[in-house]
């Protein structure tokens, strides 16, 4: 009697509870470290934190460029939504205050996916191919407030990436001293864009001669950490 090919083939593998458990217990990890160190930890390290073996590590992930990409996949969706929503605005200069109010409040909180917007990881090719798929969409928010006079003609789109670094490193340099102050930074850069500023209310307050001197310090100690060995 004639066995079918069918007949003779394994059913495709289950994976065991405990397998599908640990992985999503180093995403997790991965996720909670990425947040508060950024993207400078290993594989080891990452493992000690979800309480498990190097060993089940790297039976999952075999390298840290595959754990990027596997903790921020999801993440480029999300600007895509940016991007679109600040299109459906009536007003062209909301939209474009939109776009970058909501961009840089995204990665505030995210000092591995500030490092993956900001620069070029590793592991991060969702995010390279979504920059090329956003792009169109950001330079019609530029031209839309061109058109209606809002924005001043000599800006480009490498001028809002750079306005993200700028940001990005005011927020870093008063995070221990007023979290939010990179607001008004915000607001101070977007009126440098109007083609005609209207003195706008900035959010929140200029911080004190005593308040820089701390973020001064805060900084300095910092890097100064940072240099040790070991």
């Amino acid at each position: 009697m004639a066995i079918s090919d069918s007949a003779g083939s394994a059913p495709p593998r289950r994976r065991r509870r405990d397998a599908v458990e640990n992985q999503a217990r180093l995403l997790a990890a991965a996720r909670e470290v990425f947040v508060e160190r950024g993207l400078n930890v290993t594989l080891d390290e990452i493992a000690r934190h979800a309480g498990v073996g190097v060993a089940t590590m790297y039976r999952n992930f075999s390298s840290r460029v595959e754990l990027i990409d596997a903790v921020y996949r999801d993440r480029a969706e999300q600007l895509d939504r940016i991007v679109d929503e600040a299109l459906a605005q009536e007003d062209s200069w909301e939209g474009l205050v939109l776009y970058l109010e909501r961009m840089n409040t995204f990665i505030d909180a995210d000092r591995g996916l500030r490092a993956v917007v900001m620069t070029m990881p590793e592991g991060a090719e969702d995010f390279a191919a979504g920059r090329v798929r956003r792009s169109p969409g950001v330079e019609r928010l530029i031209a839309r407030a061109k058109e209606d006079g809002y924005l001043r003609q000599d800006v480009g789109r490498s001028d809002l990436f750079l306005i993200d670094v700028m940001v990005d490193a005011v927020r870093d340099y008063t995070v221990n001293v007023d979290a939010e102050q990179w607001r008004r930074c915000m607001a101070l850069v977007l009126e440098g864009l109007r083609s005609r500023p209207e003195q706008l209310r900035l959010p929140g307050r200029a911080l004190s001669k005593a308040e820089i001197a701390a973020a001064m310090r805060d900084v300095g100690r910092r890097r100064a950490i940072g240099r040790r060995p070991g």
